[in-house]
């Protein structure tokens, strides 16, 4: 007999795609953040992730002292509450070397600067099939203060 879509096990590995925006000092900017996972269990798993400002122009210069969100790398640890048959609650800790730029002068003139901050995310998702899910992903580098939020699809090999 033909078993149900619950009763196969879900592969362990995933690739995440994510769009939605990043706060960063009074600035919002969109983004994109693409994930590779791996589930040590029905709780546990760890992710790489890389996210990147979608803007690659600019309008106009930074002002001395002001600072633009350009890209982050890292990785995290994730733990999985089920909230039923298909939704899960997906809470994160990890860390991420990101980059931002920064107004120096009065001629636009602008320093990137790379820094190693903690990230905390957030995300409810729900799982359309053994392969795919999608949700709501939040979350935050805390030393730069920045706050990302943003849909998120994942599919699992």
């Amino acid at each position: 007999q033909a078993q149900s879509d619950g009763a196969v096990p879900p592969a362990p590995w995933r690739f995440g795609l994510q769009l939605g925006t990043v706060q960063d000092r009074n600035n919002t900017e969109p983004t994109a953040q693409v994930s590779l996972g791996y589930d040590i269990d029905r709780t546990w798993s760890v992710e790489a992730l890389a996210n990147l400002s979608l803007l690659f122009i600019r309008y106009g210069g930074l002002q001395e002292g002001d600072r633009e969100f350009d890209s982050a790398v890292g990785a995290r640890v994730l733990a999985a509450l089920p909230l039923g048959d298909r939704w899960r609650l997906v809470g994160g800790v990890g860390i991420v070397q990101f980059e931002d730029e920064t107004g120096v002068g009065p001629l636009a003139d602008t320093v990137k600067n790379t820094h190693t901050s903690p990230m905390l995310s957030l995300a409810a998702m729900y799982r359309l099939g053994r392969r795919w899910s999608l949700g709501l992903e939040t979350s935050s580098f805390t030393r730069s203060h920045t706050f990302n939020a943003g849909l998120r699809a994942e599919f699992r090999f």
